[in-house]
């Protein structure tokens, strides 16, 4: 799976050859606790060079960048 590189620029192409430079990060969210709230790791995301993110597709390895733009990670 991807999880292995993480903050690293990777190469994203998509259905008709256009490719992107994209960075997987982590998704975070805050879980309360009896301490207090923390953030918990849940999953990745996509951080696109213009600094948007958007998650991950089920498969873990493809996005949708924008409306029916399917992109997949090299």
């Amino acid at each position: 799976m991807i999880v292995n590189k993480l903050n690293e620029w990777r190469i994203a192409t998509s259905t008709n050859g256009h490719e992107i430079q994209v960075k997987v990060i982590p998704l975070k969210r805050i879980q309360n606790a009896l301490t207090g709230k923390t953030w918990v790791e849940v999953g990745k995301a996509i951080q696109l060079k213009s600094g948007e993110e958007v998650g991950l597709n089920l498969d873990g390895k493809s996005f949708y960048a924008s409306y029916n733009q399917l992109y997949r990670l090299n």
